[in-house]
């Protein structure tokens, strides 16, 4: 019998884009396990479980012909097994001393980023722009002692090509994954906590935001003016910037929680979610 580690998971199975114990961290303390969420595209409230929603069926399954190296469960095992403990740690400590956990934070961060749908869309986008070829072959040349690839083009249908843009879709999510805290180490980082429960953090699909004015990503990332928003949980927001912060860990002035309540309720993604439904968006 071949070990665990070699058995491919389940095809099929309800995947979800952001894992059920981040969820957990905005459901209701007054309804515990439930949370409210709003669809963007019909401007409603409804409430469910993590278990229910922000998920899509077989969203992380390879082509059944393909053989990858790696599934997606592997490459998320560490974060959803520990990113709860480690959450209930700093709601318990009244979040002292959150800077230890930081670099923990950011690479799950960078994980909810390249797990959701919106990289799969740029991924795939950026993949359909380009010119598609595979090795046909490796050829040595004994008088020189180098190397040299021929190379030809993709002759698969539109339909294969698609199975092949998703599967290199979710292997580049993994490499992303891979990279840790990449791009996110960079910046200065901030904790803002908010104490009104009437006034929860809420999140959404695409739950890392990066507001910025910059005319491409890389002038962004050396920008006084760009930010970058983390939900942790219904408590908290980590915020990123090339600049630094005053003050690193401070409660949310009510408008700032009003701010970021509306960057999710008006986003671009499918769902928002949050502890308890939220004053409609103006």
């Amino acid at each position: 019998m071949p070990p665990a580690s070699s058995i491919a998971p389940p095809r099929g199975r309800l995947d979800h884009l952001l894992p059920q114990g981040y969820l957990e961290g905005f459901t209701n303390p007054a309804t515990p396990g439930r949370l409210s969420v709003f669809s963007i595209e019909r401007q409603q409230w409804f409430e469910s479980t993590p278990r229910k929603v922000a998920a899509i069926n077989g969203f992380y399954d390879y082509s059944p012909d393909s053989a990858p190296d790696q599934t997606a469960d592997q490459a998320f095992k560490e974060f959803e097994e520990r990113f709860p403990n480690v959450r209930r740690e700093l709601v318990a400590s009244g979040f002292s001393g959150w800077q230890s956990h930081l670099d923990f934070l950011l690479r799950y961060a960078q994980m909810l980023r390249a797990r959701s749908d919106l990289f799969r869309q740029q991924t795939v986008t950026n993949a359909r722009q380009q010119p598609m070829v595979r090795v046909k072959e490796v050829v040595n040349d004994p008088a020189t002692g180098k190397t040299g690839i021929k190379w030809e083009e993709l002759t698969e249908t539109a339909e294969e090509r698609e199975k092949l843009f998703r599967d290199m879709a979710i292997t580049t999510m993994r490499l992303e994954i891979a990279k840790g805290a990449a791009f996110f180490s960079q910046l200065h980082w901030c904790l803002r906590i908010a104490t009104a429960v009437t006034d929860p953090v809420n999140t959404g699909d695409d739950a890392i935001v990066a507001e910025y004015k910059a005319p491409t990503w890389e002038a962004a990332l050396t920008d006084a003016n760009t930010h970058i928003f983390f939900p942790v949980c219904r408590h908290a927001c980590l915020i990123g910037s090339p600049a630094k912060f005053v003050l690193e860990t401070e409660a949310f002035h009510a408008s700032d929680v009003k701010l970021l309540q509306r960057r999710y309720l008006k986003g671009e993604c499918r769902f928002a979610y949050s502890p308890k439904r939220l004053d409609a968006v103006k």
